[in-house]
């Protein structure tokens, strides 16, 4: 299978990104910062700028994608993942969470 996968270089994208490539399929992640994160890619991953408002330089891939999956969002880990364990969970946060 195409899978085109915003967000595969978070906490949970990461692990789906991993498993999806191990089982064969073809995975495009689209990355804010694709520099930064094209080191621990699985092999045969593609990552692929992209702005998360248009899109430009990556509409094309969705032509016969069989999938698109959206992670993007604000981090539910946050910096690390003590972060995720002693960050409160403020009303403010959940709210970020939330959109």
């Amino acid at each position: 299978m195409k899978i085109i996968i915003t967000g595969g270089t978070g906490l949970i994208g990461s692990a789906l990104v991993a498993s999806l490539a191990q089982d064969g399929n073809q995975v495009t992640i689209l990355s804010r910062n694709p520099q930064s994160s094209s080191e621990a890619l699985p092999a045969g991953v593609k990552i692929v700028q992209w702005d998360g408002r248009t899109a430009n330089g990556w509409g094309h891939l969705v032509d016969g994608a069989d999938a698109v999956v959206n992670l993007a969002g604000e981090s539910i880990a946050g910096d690390s993942m003590s972060a995720l364990i002693f960050k409160r969970w403020t009303p403010e946060r959940k709210e970020r969470l939330y959109r």
